[in-house]
């Protein structure tokens, strides 16, 4: 995959990409076409897969008995094949019960049904095998050491559980037992919002086969997917079938992130200019400058007040300081005192929204031409005068937080309708937005929208938004794509984060830390 053209792939990588369920079918259909195999041989594949990385939870916990929860359909297949395996290649000696989950009149799917009459077989093979029916008056009974595998009901589903699926959703999760999922919880809507108070299985781990789903990165949805683990069967991808959605992974960073020139002076990596902080919010502005110069930019200007700089002063002293002539608040850029050589501009942090400080963006909309980065108080100006949103510069970035983002987009009804709003608002600006969050997502104009997989919950701490906004700023002044300069600042961000855990506890991360692992986030990045 190449980042710096389309993302596109080869075929051989399939794995980063978010398809909607239509298209999961169209990969599905490809595999078996190119493959010479059938929707059999694919299920059996993706069985055995599934019960390779099943056993090891087996082995690892004090496992009684295992039940697998199986519908009617394909899902219910897959399971079946799972249970098969862990008897015939796994030699598992715990009892394993399939529950068949049909109502008076179901229609089972060929497949399923085939993989019904092997498990006969198998259950008179196996005295550890049994097969029960699921009946509402006369629960099968699950102990605190059993373990669940729910096989219900795939990607597929479209419509809320009811009745008696919806009664075996309740029994499941009335147990205490360790639940894993097969594809995605049953219940869940793959690629759209499940609506509230549906029946869902809430499990402890996901087994996605193939492909993360869109709805496992949402937060809506964490109470139902636990840990998941996508499991490669060797499905592929027709190479011209691009989602919209992707997962930002190491391997499309690593192909914008440049090597640093032999015979580069400090003028070959730009000269950025920061607007932040004031005499209330000192530390934004310290936070930024200190992520921009660790960020690798060449050069930096910070336009702040007098008590800002003065701790700069001790803290950065490479910044370059450009200060206001208000005391309190940053009120009025002489442009003409600036250098010249300026080639990107961060406006934001730690500001405020006094009166002349909004003049002060109103001002930079009407004189920057370069893409520019606003965080925090400038998203807030942006959310009180709407009408400036169409004078931002192209490819400037945008990086707000859901209640900043609420502000400028107007309040979603779910976490798919803000990813949607997220898309209409960067293709209607021309604008690149960073939705900020555990899975943050950046979307470009032309719509495309990357998770990040990178970070941990240490940095849901204060300042952590002004450090990402430092690093834009470096990349920018680099003379980053903006496009790149956002994925691979996101990217970077949270894999400093991640670098910080590897030695701390998550709970000790501070804003302040985050730049000093940035050094070791490229190294591991260019490692792998």
């Amino acid at each position: 995959m190449y980042l710096c053209t389309h993302f596109t792939s080869t075929g051989e990588m399939v794995e980063n990409r978010l398809f909607t369920v239509g298209k999961i079918r169209e990969c599905e259909r490809f595999t078996m076409n190119k493959r010479g195999i059938s929707p059999l041989e694919l299920m059996e594949e993706a069985g055995c897969a599934c019960a390779d990385e099943l056993v090891s939870e087996i082995w690892r916990e004090d496992v009684d008995r295992i039940h697998f929860y199986v519908g009617c359909g394909n899902n219910g297949g897959d399971g079946v094949v799972i249970a098969i395996q862990l008897l015939e290649e796994h030699h598992i000696d715990n009892q394993v019960n399939l529950v068949i989950c049909a109502p008076e009149g179901a229609h089972f799917s060929s497949e399923m049904e085939y993989q019904l009459q092997r498990w006969q077989t198998v259950s008179q093979e196996y005295e550890n095998a049994n097969i029960v029916y699921y009946n509402v008056d006369n629960q099968q009974s699950i102990d605190k050491n059993d373990l669940i595998v729910d096989a219900l009901f795939g990607i597929g589903l479209n419509k809320p559980l009811t009745g008696f699926y919806a009664d075996v959703v309740h029994h499941i999760n009335s147990s205490d037992a360790y639940t894993i999922s097969i594809d995605t919880p049953s219940g869940l809507f793959a690629d759209q919002h499940t609506p509230d108070n549906c029946s869902i299985v809430v499990a402890d781990r996901t087994l996605s086969i193939q492909f993360m789903k869109t709805a496992f990165l949402l937060p809506e949805n964490s109470p139902f997917v636990g840990d998941v683990e996508v499991v490669d069967i060797g499905m592929e991808a027709p190479a011209e079938l691009l989602p919209e959605k992707w997962l930002l992974t190491s391997s499309d960073v690593r192909t914008v992130l440049r090597p640093r020139p032999k015979f580069a002076h400090k003028g070959t990596f730009g000269h950025g200019l920061l607007v932040a902080g004031c005499d209330r919010m000192p530390g934004a502005a310290v936070l930024a400058s200190t992520a921009a110069m660790r960020g690798g930019i060449g050069k930096l200007t910070v336009h702040t007040v007098r008590s800002v700089r003065d701790i700069l002063a001790v803290t950065l002293p490479e910044a370059i300081h450009d200060i206001d002539e208000n005391e309190q608040y940053v009120s009025h850029i002489n442009w003409n005192k600036l250098p010249e050589n300026i080639s990107a501009v961060a406006f934001g942090p730690g500001l405020g929204t006094a009166k002349q400080t909004v003049s002060v963006m109103k001002d930079i909309l009407d004189t920057v031409k370069l893409p520019l980065v606003i965080d925090a108080d400038g998203l807030n100006m942006l959310a009180e005068n709407k009408t400036w949103l169409a004078f931002l510069p192209p490819y400037s970035i945008l990086t707000p937080h859901f209640a900043e983002f609420e502000r400028l987009a107007g309040k979603p009804s779910d976490d798919f309708d803000r990813l949607e709003r997220a898309k209409q608002f960067a293709q209607r600006y021309t604008v690149i937005l960073v939705l900020k969050g555990h899975h943050t997502v950046v979307t470009f104009p032309d719509g495309r929208q990357f998770f990040n997989t990178t970070g941990n919950s240490g940095m849901a701490t204060a300042g952590s938004g002004d450090v990402l906004t430092g690093l834009l700023l470096a990349l920018l002044a680099q003379g980053y794509d903006p496009k790149h300069a956002a994925v691979l600042g996101v990217y970077l961000h949270g894999a400093a984060g991640d670098a910080y855990t590897e030695d701390n506890a998550a709970s000790t991360l501070i804003a302040s830390d985050l730049p000093r692992y940035f050094s070791k986030a490229i190294l591991a990045m260019n490692e792998r």
